[in-house]
This record gives structure tokens, sequence and C-alpha cells, in this order.
């Protein structure tokens, strides 16, 4: 669902970068897909943490628990870096 990359993730999934948004994980930036057709479409990129594996097991094993307000709130943050950047 990603790559790593030095110090940083990347990933282009959308609830996958929702998710590690919402658990905290900072987000460095948003870049466009390279060569896609979708100008919408970006990659997510995170800084890289000690904890960033373990939430990917939880989100891989679908069993994270959510606030759900918290979580729209991540949602409402990536989009706004899809649709203005």
């Amino acid at each position: 669902k990603g790559v790593s990359e030095g110090g940083f993730f990347k990933t282009a999934d959308f609830v996958l970068s929702v998710f590690l948004l919402y658990s905290g994980v900072e987000l460095v930036r948003a870049e466009k897909y390279p060569d896609d057709k979708n100008p919408n479409r970006k990659n997510f990129v995170f800084k890289k943490t000690g904890q960033l594996e373990e939430l990917m097991n939880h989100y891989i094993a679908d069993d994270p628990t959510v606030k759900l307000r918290k979580f729209i709130t991540a949602q409402k943050q990536i989009k706004t870096l899809i649709y203005d950047n």
C-alpha cells in the first residue's frame, strides 16, 4: 500500500492516508501522482516513525478503532490537499 524512502513513507491510498493522519503520523506533503491521467490523484508523504509499522499492521488487519469525528476531520484535511493543490 506504500513505499518507504529514507525517513519517509509514501502512499496514494486515500483511506490509509486518512488513518495515518488521524493516528498522529506527520503528513509532510502531498505530491502529484506520477504518470497519472487524473490530476487530483496524489501521493501522500508521511514522516516515518516507530509507530508506523504497528499502525500499518492494524490497518491491514482491519482492526483499527477510531473516533468518528476526529477521523472525519482527518478525511477533510486529506481531501483539501487533493482538491486544492
